[in-house]
């Protein structure tokens, strides 16, 4: 399968709950509970597609975004590769609303932690955000104070 590249992000609100989306999935023939993403349209950056894809998805626009680096979910099916980005202080845009049929859901980090103990979470990619997070900036997403992943996460990107 070919198709463009794309863009994937966990968002997070001021006060630490994860933001994602409810949607119908037809492959699936039901809904599902992800997180924003989408393609990268031609000429755009990963950069620039991120908010766009949160925004668009969400009626959100995150504080803070970093980027996480990019890989390709399928290598035996897929030429595609998916950007990955963490999103941190999510505030609603006023007069903006989710595309049709996406609804925005958002969930308190210990909750989105039992549906990870429960195999309730479906979208890997979610896990990739949280591993990445955890092995470049040794951030406990789940875990750690909302405050302190902020200053991590402005730290490191000082660094660059």
């Amino acid at each position: 399968m070919t198709g463009p590249d794309g863009i994937i992000c966990l968002p997070f609100t001021p006060n630490g709950e994860i933001l994602l989306i409810r949607q119908f999935r037809p492959s699936l023939e039901r809904e599902t509970l992800e997180i924003p993403a989408g393609s990268i349209d031609r000429g755009e950056m990963p950069a620039e597609a991120a908010p766009r894809e949160i925004l668009e998805e969400t009626g959100y626009r995150c504080a803070i975004l970093l980027p996480l680096g990019a890989g390709r979910l399928y290598l035996n099916r897929c030429t595609q590769a998916e950007h990955l980005f963490l999103g941190l202080d999510a505030e609603p845009i006023a007069n903006t609303h989710p595309e049709n049929g996406i609804t925005t859901v958002i969930m308190p980090r210990d909750t989105f932690r039992q549906m990870v103990l429960r195999d309730e979470v479906e979208q890997t990619a979610i896990m990739s955000i949280f591993g990445l997070v955890s092995a470049k900036l040794g951030i406990d997403l789940m875990r750690d104070p909302i405050d302190e992943i902020r200053r991590q996460v402005l730290a490191g990107m000082a660094k660059e």
